[in-house]
């Protein structure tokens, strides 16, 4: 038990590293995208709209959002990789 909390401690702060990263990249392109815009004539305006369509992922990486698509329930989820593989079905 002590051997898979310690996993989880040390888990659990790369998974949010990792979300930050992306997270990072995603405004970063966001924001390039829109001064790239606003360069080649569009409104201020339309530029921010289109920049907020082009970055649908920025709403997508957070704690909610992830959580909306994960499923740590039951045997769906567990640390160890043998546990995450499939189940054969059995033929009749």
């Amino acid at each position: 038990m002590i051997i898979s909390l310690f996993r989880v401690l040390f888990l659990v702060p790369k998974i949010l590293w990792d979300i930050a990263g992306m997270k990072r990249a995603v405004r970063r392109s966001k924001r390039k995208f829109r001064k790239a815009l606003i360069k080649n004539g569009i409104p201020k305006e339309l530029a921010e709209e289109l920049a907020n369509e082009y970055a649908v992922l920025d709403s997508l990486i957070t704690l909610k959002g992830i959580s909306k698509f994960a499923n740590f329930k039951g045997n769906y989820f567990s640390l160890r990789t043998e546990h995450n593989k499939p189940k054969h079905l059995k033929a009749r």
